[in-house]
């Protein structure tokens, strides 16, 4: 019973935290991919990449399916969300992390 306790704990944090971001409305993709790209800037805080080729493989590797139309979509949401912001022209694929 402890660890179930300390899971919805941890549920009712994330989903305070979540809101107080603006973070709330992200789906179960949604909220894949930013942990992906995450990872990215962790690796490249100066300015990361993650393809959906890239991401799709990764995915492949868990045993998880989302859609290209998905990512895309996501990675829309984010930009226009501003929590990210893409550096470069329109063709580019490097972002960096707005407010860290």
């Amino acid at each position: 019973m402890a660890d179930l306790k300390m899971f919805v704990g941890f549920l009712k944090m994330t989903e305070k935290v979540a809101y107080d971001l603006g973070l709330s409305d992200l789906t179960q993709s949604d909220r894949m991919i930013l942990a992906m790209l995450w990872e990215k800037y962790a690796e490249q805080p100066e300015g990361f990449s993650l393809l959906f080729e890239e991401f799709s493989e990764a995915c492949e590797k868990e045993g998880i399916s989302i859609s290209k139309a998905q990512y895309y979509k996501s990675m829309r949401h984010f930009l226009a969300s501003g929590l990210i912001k893409k550096l470069g022209g329109d063709r580019s694929h490097r972002y960096i992390f707005l407010g860290v």
